[in-house]
């Protein structure tokens, strides 16, 4: 644009751009002389092959720092640099296979381009010298006087922008061009060379990328964005984290991105990985660095044994100085005492650390009511919640523990990227998912792969969760033989009759399931229970529309109930099963006397009369066991199961019948009594078959066992026969023992307790305990367990198993053999035998089916402990097609975080080298398993502050098959698809044109499900990091 005599280049208009201005002088110049403040691949590019025609380009940068030291030169060069990198990145976005920029790599190489900064003092200044060629320059006659060449001096950086858009004013110099060129070469004598450096930028972005670079890359972007960056404060002041695992470490970062996110997360590891410490980390973290205040709600068994010795071993000072943190028992919530501490921590505690969390699943029980309002008032609370077993019955169970921390908000986990608008709607779909796999037949058993719990979005989201085979393979690339775990043998069915044992009173009990009334030829139950369901039917004929329909439903299940306690006691010992027996007849016999005048009274008295021998044993067994009342002799179910409904009126139920029916259930039990009186307990086949394994099995000689019952009489009778054949080191346990718990677990395993066979008196080698002693306890001092009756929940099961099949430390072994070299040779392994239901029972009780179906539910929703579990084999049809033992099979999840982590050991120094590579890189090969596109890109998350994440986004990958237009978001199918080797070949047919429409497509569909889900605003968008051609 002239102006006179003046010359102005201002990019007003595409022809006025300095970009057309420079482009003319290319094509009639030797060489270009740029100052320019800032140096981007964009200048270069901007003037496309033009730039080509010259024989040199020299580029001197200038700086705006003061100070002239080595380091701030350092650091200036390094920031210069990196601008350019960060230009090639920016190209990069728009010019996907980096057209023009091997040929500017091939001219620098060549000296025909060089790059310098002038480093003596601040340096602003921009222009553009043009020399001209000689030939061009001879065409005119001398007396023109035209000068050696042109010089554009004002505004414009050697940018894209400064040539193209930005209003700029350059103004061109066309006399004294050569002051201006001395002046240049000057500067450039007194500036330092960074060709190289710039040349390594370039060469880094236009390198060729293997497969195996983009894989490693997307691995390591896709794992890092799962993980949170440790503080300075693990790393130096946490007394917890440097005792930690890898796989410790990553369960406790997770755990505390995802209660940032939802306010709650479990932590569901197997039993024996060490739950524990990870709970210690975040209460160490929360109490100590953050100074939050802190609850820790834990089963009353565990609170000292496992807790409490290990706080005062780590973190002593938060149990006794001036810390925000208080320990609760599961139990202490209900207790009027602590009404006060309770509303206190309604209040006031922010974060809430539950173990064995799985005891709050029943969402009707009174514990669970407590807590959720507890939950729900006062500050807003982070719960963590720690369980190898969150789901026991049913995918409700982990619905009612998410619902403590969104307080039944049913649309809480709408937003993106879970998009799930009913927390009850997604449950039932996976119950229904659960019986489409499960089937209704226990046969109906399907691979353990189609795991829906593991492949449920909202799991993923909330659940940290590894198998033991995981961390053993984990532990093994982490720490080598540093830590170790125990080899868990086949289980040994125990050998025994029932036959042989009870005699008689095993027909009476399997004939009363087949009895028929005398009158009508109808099949009786084995109990009709009247008193426990009197609005039955053919009890109640009082106005229907009155009943309350939870009542006399749940009077139903409890009937249910006892059928089942009967059969699961007399499967369990002759004790349990006669408690069961005399209570229930104490209570029918109460009903009788209480409405006789109601009945037939002579057939009542004659009944009575006729086990007159019966009711006096029952009165002097009741007052010799009872402790306090008639309820505490059973305590295997709730106290709602005994309850009876009181003042019952001839009006409204027929008395006559229930009392008929009672007088049936009564010669029931009373025959049932009879046989027991009759009982010897040397015959005992099933304590007998105990004997002999402690006696004579050379696994179990000169070891700890620990025997496993579902009942406290069970227990107490195995105690009162070992006692009476002379085994010694014996103690008995169970939910009504007042000694002193902790000192009972040091007592039997001492050294996995901090103590040792020295230091502890009456050391005990056989413990007998009920399933109070199941959980989270360390008993792995021992290596023999033995199962005297199946639980009929298996998750029972596996916790007893996890007791003594716990991750082990080398230094405590190291000790532990040292007193007992006795156990050297046999150390390694740990045994199990079960006592299963006998054929006898098999037709009643089919206690093994009910069993091994629950195997498959829980084994369909963890993908965990199937075979193995019961017996050696396990062939029957539901564990036919199991193909995960108790070790657990790796999960899809799992296998790639191995992969990861194998990668990770085998170049150590990744992290650091991945922050000198280009934003966005891109490869191809040979296709295994899918052709077409892998894509990995970084989508935005908005973060607490409202701001959106830029660089540290959530990583995700697609695979585009560019022919149906079809879209797969499975991490394992695409991680099966791009996992290659170190030497896999490069392979790209795609070009500028086809890739563009596959990113567009792929775009789009991210677009659409999921950026409008998160309500990202104009200007934050997804950004692609890598993308593989799979060929």
């Amino acid at each position: 644009m002239p102006h006179n005599d003046l010359y102005i280049v201002d990019n007003s208009t595409e022809q006025q751009s300095v970009k057309e201005y420079l482009v003319d002088w290319c094509k009639v110049s030797k060489q270009m002389d740029i100052a320019t403040g800032y140096l981007e691949i964009g200048g270069l590019l901007a003037l496309d092959t033009n730039w080509q025609k010259l024989d040199k380009i020299r580029i001197i940068l200038g700086n705006e720092m003061t100070k002239r030291t080595k380091d701030v030169i350092d650091k200036v060069v390094e920031a210069i640099v990196s601008r350019f990198n960060d230009s090639i990145d920016t190209e990069h976005e728009r010019n996907e296979f980096l057209v023009g920029v091997p040929a500017i790599l091939d001219a620098m190489k060549s000296g025909k381009i060089e790059c310098r900064v002038f480093d003596k003092n601040k340096f602003h200044a921009k222009a553009y010298i043009t020399y001209f060629r000689d030939e061009y320059r001879n065409q005119f006659i001398q007396a023109m006087n035209v000068p050696s060449g042109y010089a554009l001096v004002g505004s414009s950086n050697f940018t894209k922008a400064g040539l193209t858009q930005n209003i700029e004013l350059n103004v061109q110099v066309s006399s004294d061009v050569d002051q201006l060129q001395k002046w240049f070469d000057e500067h450039w004598m007194q500036g330092e060379d960074i060709t190289t450096a710039v040349l390594t930028v370039i060469e880094n972005h236009v390198k060729e990328f293997s497969p195996y670079d983009v894989y490693m890359r997307s691995m390591y972007e896709y794992f890092k964005s799962r993980e949170e960056t440790v503080s300075e404060w693990e790393q130096h002041d946490s007394v917890i984290y440097q005792g930690l695992s890898q796989y410790q470490r990553d369960g406790y970062n997770s755990m505390v991105e995802i209660a940032n996110r939802y306010s709650g997360a479990f932590l569901c590891d197997g039993v024996g990985l060490g739950k524990t410490f990870v709970g210690m980390m975040l209460i160490e973290r929360f109490v100590k660095k953050e100074r939050k205040n802190v609850v820790l709600i834990v089963p009353a068994s565990a609170r000292v044994s496992v807790w409490e010795t290990t706080i005062k071993k780590y973190i002593p000072e938060i149990l006794e100085g001036f810390y925000p943190f208080k320990i609760i028992n599961h139990t202490d919530l209900l207790l009027e005492k602590n009404e006060n501490l309770m509303n206190q921590i309604q209040e006031q505690a922010e974060i809430v650390v539950i173990d064995e969390a799985h005891h709050f699943r029943n969402r009707s029980s009174n514990r669970y009511r407590k807590l959720f309002d507890m939950m729900a008032g006062g500050h807003q609370k982070q719960m963590f919640m720690l369980t190898a077993t969150p789901i026991n019955n049913s995918f409700l169970d982990l619905q009612h523990l998410i619902e403590l921390f969104t307080h039944r908000q049913d649309d809480y986990f709408a937003p993106a990227p879970l998009g799930i608008h009913s927390l009850a709607g997604h449950f039932k779909k996976m119950e229904a998912d659960l019986k489409k796999q499960t089937g209704t037949d226990v046969s109906d058993a399907v691979d353990v792969s189609d795991d829906i719990f593991r492949a449920d979005p909202l799991v993923n989201e909330l659940v940290v969760q590894r198998s033991r085979a995981y961390v053993k393979k984990s532990l093994s690339t982490t720490e080598g033989d540093k830590v170790l775990f125990s080899v868990r043998q086949a289980p040994t069915v125990a050998n025994y009759s029932l036959r042989i044992s009870y005699g008689k009173l095993i027909d009476d009990f399997v004939d009363s399931f087949y009895r028929k009334d005398k009158e009508t030829g109808r099949s009786l139950p084995i109990l009709a229970l009247a008193v426990y369901s009197p609005y039955e039917d053919e009890y109640y004929i009082g106005d229907k529309s009155k009943i309350d329909l939870m009542v006399s439903g749940r009077q139903q299940q409890v009937v249910n109930l006892i059928r089942q306690l009967l059969l699961k006691r007399f499967e369990s010992s002759i004790a349990a099963f006669e408690e069961t027996c005399i209570r229930i007849y104490f209570r029918l016999y109460t009903f009788l006397t209480d409405y006789k005048d109601y009945g037939n009274t002579r057939l009542i008295e004659r009944t009575l009369n006729h086990q007159a021998n019966v009711l006096e044993y029952v009165k002097n067994f009741i007052e010799n066991n009872m402790q306090s009342t008639l309820e505490d002799l059973e305590d295997d179910l709730p106290d709602y199961v005994w309850e009876t409904e009181d003042n019952l009126s001839a009006d409204d139920f027929d008395i006559r019948t229930m009392l008929e029916d009672t007088l049936l259930d009564m010669e029931v039990l009373a025959e049932f009594i009879e046989d027991i009186m009759d009982f010897d307990s040397s015959k005992d086949d099933k304590i007998r078959e105990l004997k002999r394994i402690l006696t004579e099995d050379e696994r179990v000689k000169g070891k700890k066992v620990i025997i496993f019952t579902e009942f406290r009489s069970t227990a107490k009778y195995i105690y009162r026969e070992l006692e009476k054949a002379g085994f010694e080191g014996l103690y008995e346990i169970d939910g009504q023992s007042k000694e002193n718990r902790h000192d009972m677990v040091v007592r039997f395993s001492p050294y996995y307790n901090d103590s040792c066979s020295a230091e502890v008196q009456d050391e005990i080698h056989i413990l007998i305990a009920t399933d109070v002693l199941s959980e989270g306890l360390n008993l792995q001092d021992a290596s023999c367990l033995i199962n005297y009756e199946l639980h009929w929940n298996p998750v029972r099961l596996m916790q007893r198993i996890g007791r003594v099949d716990r991750r082990r430390n080398a230094a405590i072994e190291e000790r532990l053999l040292a007193d007992h070299p006795e156990l050297a040779a046999d150390r390694a392994n740990a045994y199990y035998w079960n006592f299963l239901p006998p054929t006898e029972l098999e037709q009643l009780l089919n206690l093994y089916q009910t069993v091994s179906k629950k195997t498959l539910r829980i084994s369909k929703t963890f993908g965990i402990e199937g075979k193995k579990l019961l017996t050696p084999k396990d062939d029957f049809d539901a564990l036919k097609e199991f193909n995960s033992q108790y070790e657990g099979e790796t999960s899809w999840d799992e296998e790639m975080a191995l992969a990861y982590q194998e990668l990770l050991a085998t170049h150590p120094d990744y992290p650091e080298l991945v922050e000198t590579m280009p934003k966005k890189m891109y490869s191809g090969k040979q296709a295994s398993t899918f052709t077409g596109f892998f894509f990995c890109y970084e989508l935005p998350m908005k973060r607490a502050d409202g701001t959106w994440t830029d660089g540290d986004g959530w990583y995700r990958w697609y695979m585009l098959d560019p022919e149906t237009k079809k879209v797969i978001e499975s991490s394992y199918d695409i991680w099966k698809a791009i996992q290659c080797a170190s030497d896999e070949p490069r392979k790209i047919h795609t070009d500028e044109s086809d890739f563009s429409d596959a990113r567009k497509t792929i775009e789009n569909y991210i677009k659409k499900n999921y950026m409008r889900s998160v309500q990202a605003p104009i200007g934050v968008r997804p950004r692609l990091v890598t993308w593989m051609e799979l060929c």
